[in-house]
């Protein structure tokens, strides 16, 4: 089967483990969750991968992921002002990552011959699956399903634009394919202030992760 060396797909999940420790840390996350949800960001999208494809989980199987994302995430709650003080290296670096996962999870899905928007959902799930969680720990709407720029759509693209490379040219040029696409749509929709794509009528402030109520309720809610 085809896949990036060992060190790369290390080094991803660290990328993101450090990424959401220093998230989690500016959330006001304590030592023990800011922790776990360095390591649920950057091995849960693997693991329900491997488990969707009925097979043992890399993170489990292999010594070195966990300790590799422990001390990232040591290193990304410690630093964390830094992190939030640089938005733009923060999210070329975070969108290499996000084109690393995405080849992964597509190409996993590539060797065992699943159809193509499997392979595609594959390839999202490996890299937002332990996000999601860690949000709904933190009673939080996930990222890919709030207004947050173009992050699903940067992700499902850059996992077809994947498929479609390596199934034509190659294994190498489809990673490079998915950094070069993920990376760009993730940092130009930033700073573009591109919205998530939105309903006819919708408003940005409905997808914003705040709760709306009724008027009704409004009027009954105590006030602080």
């Amino acid at each position: 089967m085809t896949a990036l060396p060992i060190w790369v797909d290390v080094s991803a999940m660290a990328v993101n483990g450090f990424f959401a420790a220093a998230v989690a840390r500016n959330r006001g996350f304590p030592v023990y969750g800011t922790l776990f949800a360095g390591l649920l960001v950057a091995l849960g999208g693997g693991m329900v991968r491997d488990v969707l494809l009925n097979l043992e989980p890399a993170a489990i199987a292999d010594w070195v992921y966990i300790p590799a994302v422990i001390i990232a995430a040591i290193l990304g709650a410690f630093t964390f002002h830094r992190v939030v003080a640089m938005p733009t290296p923060a999210l070329i670096l975070s969108g290499v990552a996000w084109g690393l996962l995405v080849s992964i999870g597509v190409q996993k899905g590539v060797d065992y011959d699943v159809p193509v928007a499997s392979a595609i959902l594959l390839g999202v799930l490996t890299t937002t699956a332990g996000g999601i969680i860690v949000d709904g720990m933190a009673a939080t709407r996930a990222t890919v399903a709030r207004q947050a720029h173009w992050t699903a759509t940067a992700l499902v693209i850059g996992s077809a634009a994947f498929w479609i490379a390596t199934t034509t040219l190659g294994f190498w040029p489809a990673v490079v394919t998915a950094i070069i696409v993920t990376t760009l749509l993730r940092v130009v929709s930033v700073k573009r202030d591109w919205p998530s794509p939105l309903w006819p009528g919708q408003t940005r402030e409905e997808t914003s992760g705040e709760p709306t109520a009724p008027e009704e309720a409004k009027a009954d809610a105590p006030t602080r």
